[in-house]
């Protein structure tokens, strides 16, 4: 039985300029209702909210998976669902100047026993500050019905979208548990077409370096042979539209990524 209602945020990036669709996380708990994860709380739900910033005149996205089972709970017993529907336009308030959003599906009508996406996307304009977003959809079920999130009652917090000065949005690498003892960084980052990757490692062998765009599809693939110490490998992106892309380096055990931004 379904017993939550939640709006269920997702990192994804993606391509500022050629953000046209996003691509929902799968094999979420059949429990969930909506979207993860939660509004930030600093004392409900301190992990939760937005975890991307955005800077001025740099690409950004951020992914909301939507997750609409055929079910909920209510005080009156189980309410079945048809679907969740969000206007195209207007339905994301208070969004920074130049940041937008569309639908995965593009109409953005999600269908019950269904997972979609929603995506925020653009180069954001104007001056740094912190946008409180909040987001409305209507329940068709029996009887329809609105709700906006954050929901003081059901998912207290905020949305908080921070956007910082250009330049104060360079990634860092993430460590991922299994491939300890190997950091990675990109120089320069942004860049228009060449890269360097500076990865020092602790241990030796071949590992894979694959590269997706913020869709999650893959854009190449390669072996490449570590050494231990300092290694560089050299990548080319010249061939790539502006936007935010993930490279990914591991060796079957473990992984270690992080994001590259191309400017052109």
């Amino acid at each position: 039985m379904k017993k939550l209602f939640l709006l269920c945020l997702t990192m994804l990036s993606l391509s500022a300029m050629y953000a046209q669709e996003c691509m929902p996380q799968q094999n979420l708990p059949d429990t969930l209702i909506g979207v993860v994860p939660l509004p930030y709380s600093d004392t409900l739900n301190p992990t939760g909210g937005i975890a991307d910033t955005a800077c001025i005149n740099e690409p950004f996205s951020f992914v909301f998976t939507v997750v609409v089972p055929g079910t909920f709970d209510s005080p009156f017993g189980p309410v079945p669902i048809n679907r969740i529907d969000m206007a195209t336009q207007g339905a994301i308030k208070n969004l920074p100047a130049g940041i937008r959003y569309a639908c995965n599906p593009p109409n953005c009508s999600f269908p019950k026993d269904t997972v979609g996406c929603i995506v925020l996307y653009g180069t954001p304009t104007g001056s740094p500050g912190v946008s409180n977003l909040e987001i409305d959809f209507v329940i068709r079920s029996l009887i329809d019905f609105p709700l906006t999130f954050p929901n003081a009652t059901l998912y207290p917090g905020n949305y908080f979208l921070h956007v910082k000065p250009q330049g104060q949005c360079a990634p860092s690498s993430v460590r991922t548990p299994g491939l300890s003892g190997v950091e990675v960084a990109v120089r320069p980052n942004p860049f228009s077409s060449y890269a360097q990757l500076l990865v020092n490692s602790k241990i030796s062998g071949n590992f894979d370096l694959i590269v997706n765009d913020a869709l999650g599809r893959q854009l190449r693939r390669e072996r490449v042979h570590l050494l231990e110490g300092d290694n560089t490998l050299d990548f080319d992106g010249s061939a790539l539209p502006s936007g935010m892309y993930i490279y990914t380096l591991s060796n079957g055990t473990g992984a270690i990524s992080g994001r590259m931004i191309i400017h052109k």
